[in-house]
């Protein structure tokens, strides 16, 4: 439990949880025919009496806080500098899942990227299963408002919901943020020198980012590689470079927006942010665009 002087600490790092998704979730067994089905229950938000997901006995749901409020005490242990952090929560599905993006303005990585860039954080919890436990830090491009995903590996934690949150674990990971960033930025101004070319980009996109598997095999979506390109080109001021091909990825992955009513844009933003993340972590990527003594020769 968080004693008082401790919450108000917590205030003075990050803003509480909104009330919406404070809440411990209930388990209700799961019945058919009047019969309680053995080792199921539904999970029920207790503020609007909406159930929000199912499960088993072994997966365990645990109030959002409980995550929020060990990142809040690790960042103290870690002495991340919040001051002046913008923080934007998102609730889903009636409060099923969660998401909070984080804007850490006192970390600039402008003398290693070349240009404004400030540090963003993800959080995101889930009580359906539907979303991954995770913190993740990236690079703010602040030019397009891009969240600049990792190019080596992640910059965070994932856990299993079945474990607590721990300050201590969550303080040493945090640490190491703007260090390991601040080398993601140098990546990223040397992804400038790394020249490419146009109709190869465009290949890259059609193969990697506008294909959509059917019974019959692998099509191409061809009005979303128009928009692709589209975005593609209005990077042009950035040169002919493996740069701009990554702003164009980690644009889709940031700007995001609903194409017809009812879609929770947050769920769609992490799908398409996970398969962002699939491509930049593949090896067409690595090989063509990512720098390394071979490329930077060239």
């Amino acid at each position: 439990m968080y004693t008082s002087n401790l919450i108000d600490n917590l205030d003075s790092v990050l803003p509480a949880l909104p009330q919406e998704l404070n809440f411990t979730p209930v388990h209700e067994p799961q019945t058919r025919n009047g019969l309680t089905i053995d080792n199921a229950f539904w999970v029920v938000n207790p503020q609007n009496d909406m159930v929000i997901g199912s499960g088993r006995s072994v997966h365990r749901t645990a109030n959002f806080s409980t995550l929020w409020d060990a990142l809040r005490e690790g960042l103290i242990k870690a002495n991340i500098d919040t001051q002046n952090a913008q923080v934007k929560f998102h609730a889903l599905g009636g409060g099923a899942a969660m998401s909070a993006e984080i804007i850490l303005k006192k970390y600039d990585f402008e003398k290693k990227l070349g240009e404004a860039a400030q540090l963003r954080m993800l959080v995101r919890d889930s009580h359906d299963q539907s979303i991954k436990r995770q913190i993740q830090a990236m690079v703010y491009r602040l030019a397009c408002l891009n969240g600049m995903i990792s190019m080596r590996e992640r910059v965070g934690v994932a856990e299993k919901h079945t474990l607590n949150a721990d300050a201590e674990v969550l303080g040493k990971v945090a640490s190491e943020f703007p260090a390991r960033l601040e080398n993601e930025a140098t990546l990223m101004q040397q992804m400038r020198r790394i020249t490419t070319d146009r109709e190869q980009d465009i290949d890259f996109f059609r193969n990697n980012v506008a294909t959509y598997r059917t019974k019959t095999g692998i099509k191409i979506n061809n009005k979303f590689l128009e928009r692709v390109v589209g975005i593609y080109d209005s990077y042009r001021d950035l040169g002919q470079n493996a740069y701009r091909v990554y702003n164009t990825l980690t644009h889709l992955s940031t700007h995001v927006e609903a194409q017809r009513d009812g879609t929770e844009v947050e769920r769609k933003r992490i799908r398409i942010e996970q398969d962002i993340e699939g491509v930049i972590h593949g090896e067409e990527f690595r090989a063509r665009y990512t720098p390394n003594a071979l490329l930077l020769a060239a």
